[in-house]
């Protein structure tokens, strides 16, 4: 609008400047030059007012899905001229999803002391964002003539971090192998070496309330105990590339899932969750050497990692399995979470057996990230290749492995 208000008034101008001489009129000569001469005088206002700025960001490095993130910019005059109000729009990554977007608020940066604006938004998909630039928009006083300019500041990162998204998962006993003992209680207790503190939950002892911790921070907390070898659990992703599916009606919703391999990582999250209170022992060998130490907060550390899982390998799930199969513990368990077929999983399968590593299959029915142009046309299974196929999961069973059939999403197609 303000665009079109000045190249209105700079034809005004040129028009009046046409007639004035076509019809030897001084006085409309004169009113076409005060107007050209207002345009110029508003176009070099609105030039300096986006020139000589200095900036920089302040965000949050940690952020959850869904919940309000504020990010404040701090802007600095270079010179001592007197500016109009101006607009900072910040340029976030392409792949950044978000909603409710609010405008920074419109400041006048002085030489003098730095100015402060600020904008917020929610996140909507996990990742690790990193951005530096920004654009200045201003204007002449008279708002006529609209300049911007783009700017690079230092370099922020911010990782949005998974939600959990609750599933019931029945793993095999695998005759004392396994998480199962974990979750009855078997391999949990003080019979092993302490590893280190967390907060109480229910069903914990309270022989093992850790009085000097539960003092200091004004919450109960407890004494965890190494669970032993039987409740050593690893999780891998299907993670080659092309195999993370988007469905674009969840891109276009609000909530935490956009894609296969985001669905995965939820239900990764919250099961890892269960496992830690357990007392099991977590690792995920595609990102993370499992012979490191792990910290205490056991659960935000695998948050953090896997909120940058991609779909970014050259190798197949199967294919990773085997490469990693040297570094899992010898009887421990291993899940797996995949949605399209892949057979080298089969070899992989056998190959873990000689190691006594069980495999939990978590198979994703491909049909569910399949978005239908027409709605009333019902989906075909045969269109697309999914692990959740028949034929697939008995191949999975039959090699050694135990498959589960993972819920599909609520309002998909499956």
């Amino acid at each position: 609008m303000r665009r079109l208000a000045g190249t209105t008034l700079a034809l005004s101008a040129l028009f009046l400047a046409i007639v004035a001489i076509l019809s030897d009129a001084p006085a409309l000569f004169y009113m076409g030059t005060a107007l050209l001469a207002t345009i110029g005088t508003s176009r070099i206002q609105a030039y300096l007012s986006v020139r000589g700025l200095r900036f920089q960001r302040f965000a949050p490095e940690l952020a959850h899905i869904g919940e309000h993130v504020k990010v404040e910019l701090v802007i600095w005059s270079e010179k001592k001229i007197r500016r109009p109000l101006i607009h900072v729009k910040d340029q976030l990554p392409p792949r950044f999803l978000i909603a409710d977007l609010s405008p920074s608020l419109p400041i006048a940066p002085d030489f003098d002391f730095p100015v402060r604006t600020e904008y917020n938004f929610r996140p909507r998909r996990r990742g690790i964002y990193r951005w530096s630039g920004l654009e200045a928009v201003g204007t002449d006083a008279l708002g006529l003539v609209t300049m911007n300019r783009t700017y690079t500041t230092d370099v922020v990162e911010m990782t949005v971090l998974p939600l959990p998204i609750p599933v019931l998962v029945d793993l095999p006993a695998a005759a004392g192998w396994g998480v199962s003992e974990a979750s009855s209680g078997e391999n949990k207790g003080p019979s092993g070496e302490p590893r280190g503190i967390r907060e109480y939950v229910h069903g914990d002892s309270l022989r093992h309330v850790h009085w000097r911790s539960s003092a200091r921070t004004g919450l109960l907390h407890v004494k965890e105990f190494e669970a032993g070898s039987h409740t050593s659990t690893a999780m891998m992703f299907q993670r080659q590339t092309k195999t993370d599916l988007i469905r674009e009606s969840d891109i276009a919703g609000t909530g935490p899932v956009t894609s296969s391999l985001d669905l995965m990582v939820g239900h990764a999250l919250h099961v890892s969750e269960n496992l830690l209170r357990q007392g099991a022992k977590v690792t995920l060998p595609q990102f993370e050497d499992s012979r490191a130490q792990t910290s205490i907060d056991r659960r935000a550390e695998l948050a953090v990692i896997l909120a940058d899982v991609q779909a970014d390998s050259r190798l197949t799930l199967g294919e990773e399995i085997i490469k990693e199969a040297e570094s899992l513990r010898r009887g421990s368990l291993l899940m797996a979470f995949l949605v399209k077929p892949d057979e080298t999983l089969l070899t992989a399968i056998s190959h873990l057996r000689t190691k006594e590593i069980q495999l939990v299959a978590l198979l994703y029915d491909a049909q569910m990230f399949t978005d239908s142009k027409d709605k009333r046309k019902p989906f075909s299974r045969s269109s697309v290749d999914s692990a959740s196929d028949p034929s697939f999961v008995e191949a999975v069973r039959a090699a050694g492995a135990y498959p589960i059939l993972m819920p599909s999403l609520v309002g998909s197609p499956a």
